[in-house]
């Protein structure tokens, strides 16, 4: 009575059994499912006994999931053959003079600023000198090695 109260398990709201035999009739039968999952049960029907030995009817419900929308990918696609090559060096070399190379790496806090400062010349390098493709690459080529 208790996980009924508490919404944990929940009763079909039909009174036809589910079970019979001779003169026997009882509904016994449960449907059970995760919380989350009971929520997007609904039209459960008991339906005549398949056969007519066992006495059990068989029950049937709609479950109504679906897939979430897939999110645009953060990914950037970049033309790398029209890239300015000695730009993004320049660009780079600059970006990288901005750090103080005297700095000690001696913990993991350090080592982690240090790879988002380099991560971020990297970037502000790409962005000045080599331009986005025009199509996003949704199909990758596989080498023939990788086959």
């Amino acid at each position: 009575q208790e996980l009924f109260k508490e919404g944990f398990i929940e009763g079909v709201d039909d009174d036809t059994p589910t079970f019979e035999k001779n003169d026997y009739k009882v509904k016994l039968d449960w449907l059970l499912g995760s919380q989350p999952l009971l929520s997007f049960t609904s039209n459960v029907e008991t339906h005549p006994p398949i056969g007519t030995s066992c006495g059990h009817k068989p029950l049937t419900f709609d479950i109504s999931i679906g897939a979430e929308p897939k999110p645009a990918s953060p990914r950037m696609s970049f033309n790398f053959k029209a890239a300015k090559w000695s730009k993004f060096r320049c660009k780079l070399d600059q970006q990288l003079m901005l750090s103080n190379n005297d700095r000690r790496l001696d913990s993991a806090l350090d080592i982690e600023e240090y790879t988002s400062f380099v991560t971020n010349s990297i970037l502000v390098a790409t962005q000045e000198a080599i331009p986005l493709s025009k199509q996003t690459n949704t199909r990758p080529m596989i080498s023939e090695v990788t086959k």
